[in-house]
């Protein structure tokens, strides 16, 4: 087993009676979760993000979920998360990737000089006007 982990456990199970939580079993279940079996680890592409579970089947983002924090598969093969956010009545599921989307002329952009092609198909380009203090996409 793993030191750090073994002394870990030690210290939970000694610190968990003190404070009137859990006891034997949180314990016990704890040092069984650390078995040799479980660290299978899978290539970085497929592997999901860290969470409490994971879902069975195909996740919509977007969509109503009811535990917050346990991820799924999306019908692409992405990673969606159940969040809820502030401003949402209810739990949906959001998506885990990098955005794609396209930028827009008159959003701020990070670097003057960078050139990118709108949604629209038109060249954007960052750049910063007299008398502004960041720069934004435009187009020519």
């Amino acid at each position: 087993m793993n030191r750090p982990l073994v002394l870990t456990c030690v210290a939970l199970s000694a610190v968990m009676p003190l404070t009137g939580c859990g006891g034997n079993k949180k314990a016990a279940t704890v040092a069984q979760s650390a078995s040799p079996g479980a660290r299978h680890h899978a290539p970085a592409a497929t592997r999901a993000p860290s969470a409490s579970a994971t879902v069975t089947g195909t996740v919509r983002v977007g969509g109503y979920c009811k535990a917050t924090g346990v991820v799924g598969r999306t019908a692409n093969g992405g990673w969606a998360r159940c969040l809820k956010k502030p401003g949402d009545k209810q739990a949906r599921w959001y998506s885990q990737a990098p955005s794609t989307t396209a930028p827009r002329a008159g959003e701020y952009c990070s670097r003057a000089g960078a050139t990118a092609k709108a949604a629209t198909g038109k060249k954007l380009t960052c750049t910063k006007k007299a008398g502004e203090t960041r720069p934004r996409w435009r187009t020519k």
